[in-house]
């Protein structure tokens, strides 16, 4: 054919191969050169050949920058990964056979490569679901992260992620979420319906109450208002082995606090209680502190946490004893369970009662809360449970006889979710004003110092805030507010609410590891 085309052409065909010829040798001769300083003595001159190879993409230099995986220096071993993901199609077969090393350094940086190829590294999905399961941590979350990078080509991968969104490993749960996020979105909101919700809490509470030596839990779910689930898993008390129950009565330990701020805010929606009127004028200093500036304490810093005072003072209360003051009152957020006290001292002066006493006539009565209580009583004695240590050994079962507004709240999960209904209720159910109702629930102060809850997809937290007595976070689909405790005799507790659906859950556990549960958990249904 060439004979038929005109001389330049024949002449162009005739040459080209030369041409071409000699551009590969000239090109292989600096492709071998950086191949051979790849074993350099010193490694900045190691990192710097790795990226020259990367520039050239020579599909000579993969198994030479595959060896730098194991290099010495991880600068250099870095240089190889962006080097082989610029390479591209032609290192894959390698990093496939690599991701399955020995060393979990050589394994992590083959995943890094395939991390850096992004949508290119879409053949080796199944490898790096398989990665996701490694025994090291690290190389878990870095093939969790190329997963996403590879975006809606790992779709494959959508239900592995979900539930790795409850891992014990809170970087692992962080990354499926994040990788849920690049390559479905939506996966989770698809989820959000009552009764997925419940199908994946009844699977997933008993393994983790096994994992963290949890002996017994009470969960509820309620949706737009109304409960729609509620379970009950192990024992009250592991002495006796008595079985959790409807009314078994766990401690609210700090989510006592809020339903405190109700009380209080119901008496300010009624003229008797300033929360802007320095507490001192009701109290004798010394309840709160000596020290200059607490006179400046108000119920508004109290119920928002910025009073400056600590959480509690050395030794605690019940003495009496000295209670600093860690910064100017109203200045920034400092979570306080000290200003929850000297609150209560100041509405039950207001009162004339005990908060007790107040608590059952004004608010737990009429809400039909018959297993809440702020205080320890003979009759209710056989609902209690008791509370357990990290290992699920018996620790205490306490006896509240004096109220705590900040961590003393005995009650049952259900009358817990009764009285988040309340609250998202209207005027007739807790007595507050629109206007103070939307201050309660609005933050009034930034809480820098905390980090949201893990909630999967819209529901992620992006600020914390504190409003009048809950903690509220700001989230893609708007607020929501939540309260957790914590007391030492072994019970932790969780409670969110999302006042525009009505939906809520209250988690709560008589064992010190419910913590770990809790969040676990939430960070797989947090969404609901």
């Amino acid at each position: 054919m060439i004979r038929h085309r005109p001389p330049v052409m024949r002449f162009a065909a005739f040459i080209l191969p030369f041409l071409l010829s000699a551009a590969f040798a000239q090109n292989a001769e600096p492709v071998r050169l950086h191949i051979h300083r790849l074993t350099n003595a010193d490694p900045l001159v190691r990192e710097r050949a790795a990226e020259q190879l990367g520039i050239l993409r020579s599909a000579e230099a993969v198994e030479p920058l595959i060896a730098r995986f194991a290099d010495d220096d991880p600068f250099v071993a870095g240089a190889a990964s962006a080097a082989l993901a610029r390479i591209g199609n032609p290192a894959l077969p390698a990093l496939l056979r690599t991701v399955n090393d020995a060393s979990p350094e050589v394994r992590r940086s083959a995943l890094i490569a395939l991390y850096h190829m992004g949508a290119a590294a879409a053949p080796a999905v199944p490898s790096l679901m398989r990665s996701a399961f490694d025994s090291v941590p690290v190389v878990r979350w870095t093939a969790l992260q190329a997963l996403g990078s590879t975006g809606p080509a790992a779709r494959a991968s959508v239900p592995l992620l979900l539930g790795l969104l409850s891992d014990a490993d809170a970087d692992v749960r962080r990354a499926a979420a994040s990788a849920l996020d690049r390559i479905q979105p939506g996966a989770v909101e698809t989820r959000r319906d009552w009764k997925n919700v419940r199908t994946i809490a009844d699977s997933l509470l008993p393994v983790l109450m096994k994992e963290h030596n949890v002996p017994g839990l009470s969960i509820v779910l309620v949706r737009e208002r109304e409960i729609v689930w509620s379970a009950q898993y192990g024992t009250a008390d592991v002495r006796t082995g008595a079985p959790v129950t409807g009314e078994t009565m766990f401690e609210a330990c700090s989510m006592s606090k809020p339903v405190f701020g109700i009380i209080a805010l119901s008496l300010a929606a009624g003229g008797r209680l300033d929360l802007d009127q320095p507490l001192s004028r009701s109290l004798p200093l010394p309840v709160l502190t000596a020290e200059p500036g607490a006179e400046r304490i108000t119920a508004r810093m109290v119920l928002s946490h910025s009073t400056g005072l600590p959480n509690w003072r050395p030794g605690d209360e019940e003495r009496n004893g000295p209670v600093p003051l860690l910064f100017s009152p109203g200045t920034k957020f400092g979570y306080s369970g000290e200003g929850m006290y000297a609150l209560q001292k100041a509405v039950e002066a207001k009162t004339g009662e005990g908060l007790d006493a107040y608590a059952e006539r004004t608010l737990f009565r009429p809400l039909g809360l018959r297993h809440t209580s702020f205080v320890w009583t003979p009759s209710l004695d056989t609902f209690i449970a008791a509370g357990h240590d990290e290992r699920g050994a018996y620790r205490m079962k306490s006896r509240y006889i004096r109220p705590n507004a900040a961590y003393s709240l005995y009650t049952s999960a259900s009358d817990y979710a009764r009285f988040l209904i309340a609250v998202m209720g209207n005027e007739q159910t807790i007595p507050l004003p629109p206007a103070l109702r939307k201050e309660m629930l609005s933050p009034q102060r930034t809480a820098d110092v905390r980090e949201p809850v893990e909630r999967p997809g819209t529901a992620r937290g992006t600020s914390v805030s504190w409003g009048l007595g809950w903690c509220v976070t700001a989230t893609g689909r708007g607020p929501i507010h939540h309260h957790s405790g914590a007391n030492r005799s072994g019970f932790r507790c969780y409670s969110q609410f999302d006042d525009a659906t009505g939906n809520a859950v209250v988690v709560m556990t008589n064992g010190a590891g419910g913590g770990e549960l809790w969040t676990r958990l939430i960070s797989r249904i947090g969404n609901f």
